[in-house]
C-alpha cells in the first residue's frame, strides 16, 4: 500500500510536531559536575577566542578589507572574540557570586540581582551577551551573502 506524496508529507510533519511537542527526556544534553565541566568549556572559549583573533589578523595582513564580504566577517570576528571574553569573564564571575545575588523570589520569569561586588557586576553584564553575539551573527550573514552575490564560492575550473 504506497500513500500519496501529499499525505506522506503531512504524516512526516505530523510526527515531527509529535516528536518535537511530547518529548520524554532531552538525553542528548550530557551534564558534567564541577569543576570538569566548567574547565572544557572555558578551554573552549578560548579556543574560539583564539581562532577569531586569527582569522583577524589573516584578514588584516593579507589586506582583505578591501573586499565588502571580508569587511563583514572581520567585523563578524572582532564581535565573536568579544563575545568570548565577555562570556568567559562571565563564568567566572558565576562561580563567585553570591548564594544571595540573585533572587528567583520576583517570579517564574524574573530574577532579581543585587550588584554589591565585581563578580556580580560582570556576571550581570556577560547575561547581557546577546548584544554582542547577535549583531556577530547579522555581520558574519552579510559577509557570506556579498560572497555568494560576488561569486566568490564558485571556483573557476
Amino acid at each position: 500500500m504506497s500513500f500519496p506524496a501529499f499525505q506522506k508529507k503531512q504524516f512526516i510533519i505530523l510526527l515531527g510536531g509529535c516528536l518535537t511537542l511530547a518529548p520524554r527526556a532531552a538525553g542528548a544534553i550530557q551534564t558534567h559536575g564541577p569543576p570538569e565541566g566548567l574547565y572544557v568549556h572555558q578551554l573552549g572559549h578560548l579556543c574560539f577566542l583564539t581562532a577569531m583573533v586569527f582569522i583577524c589578523l589573516v584578514i588584516w595582513r593579507r589586506g582583505l578589507r578591501r573586499q565588502r564580504g571580508f569587511r563583514y566577517i572581520f567585523r563578524a570576528g572582532i564581535l565573536l572574540a568579544l563575545w568570548n571574553l565577555l562570556t568567559f569573564w562571565g563564568h567566572w564571575a558565576e562561580e563567585r557570586l553570591s548564594p544571595t545575588a540573585v533572587s528567583d523570589q520576583a517570579g517564574y520569569f524574573s530574577r532579581q540581582i543585587q550588584i554589591t561586588d565585581l563578580p556580580t557586576l560582570l556576571y550581570y553584564l556577560a547575561k547581557l551577551d546577546h548584544l554582542i553575539l547577535v549583531p556577530a551573527m547579522l555581520m558574519f550573514y552579510l559577509g557570506l551573502r556579498a560572497f555568494a552575490s560576488e561569486g566568490q564560492f564558485l571556483e573557476d575550473r
